[in-house]
């Protein structure tokens, strides 16, 4: 992994010898998201947990499995069906999320370091102040130092990641790679944005 986050020219090249292999992309992204999953959860391990059917960790596992194929499946037609690349569009994506692990890696870093931190009671059994409770906790990890930090690895990930996806392009189908990073950049932009003020 350490050749496509620093030599990404390189690693397509040599990767152009050898059928495309579409798994591959998803399992970089499943590792990225389940280490970024990983972080959110540690990071606010000293809060008292909402209320929820069943263990928050099962229901993460499979929000992550199934949201990094729906992104990567997404992410890889729309590839494709700009390039016409089929499978190899599906392993472009894939890299591109390889900062993503690095992020990731990082984030379980300051989640360990630095959790959220906040006196908050236990969520109320009353249904009619629950609302204000999940307010107030959600509030609270948004001002978290953690949340600020999040927010800029992703943004060093996302720029990152259209370098890699801009090499493979640049290898694979030159006269679209322009066209396929500002498309990815676009799309990553409003995920962004969407993080900022829906967190």
């Amino acid at each position: 992994m350490t050749e496509v986050l620093l030599e990404p020219y390189k690693f397509f090249a040599r990767a152009k010898e050898r059928p495309a292999r579409p798994w591959l992309g998803y399992l970089v992204v499943l590792l990225a998201s389940l280490l970024s999953g990983l972080a959110s959860q540690l990071a606010v391990r000293n809060l008292p947990s909402p209320p929820a059917l069943g263990s928050p960790w099962v229901w993460m596992a499979i929000g992550i499995a199934l949201g990094s194929l729906l992104v990567w499946g997404i992410f890889g037609f729309v590839v494709h069906l700009l390039t016409g690349l089929g499978g190899r569009a599906f392993e472009l994506v894939g890299w591109a999320s390889a900062p993503g692990v690095l992020t990731g890696l990082a984030l379980l870093a300051v989640a360990a370091l630095f959790p959220v931190e906040a006196s908050l009671p236990p969520p109320p059994a009353d249904p009619a102040e629950l609302g204000g409770w999940l307010r107030t906790y959600q509030a609270t990890i948004r001002a978290a130092p953690f949340s600020q930090i999040s927010q800029l690895l992703a943004l060093i990930g996302t720029l990152w990641g259209a370098w890699i996806l801009y090499a493979g392009a640049q290898t694979f189908a030159p006269s679209r790679a322009k066209l396929v990073v500002g498309v990815y950049l676009a799309v990553m932009l409003v995920f962004l944005l969407l993080g900022v003020f829906l967190r």
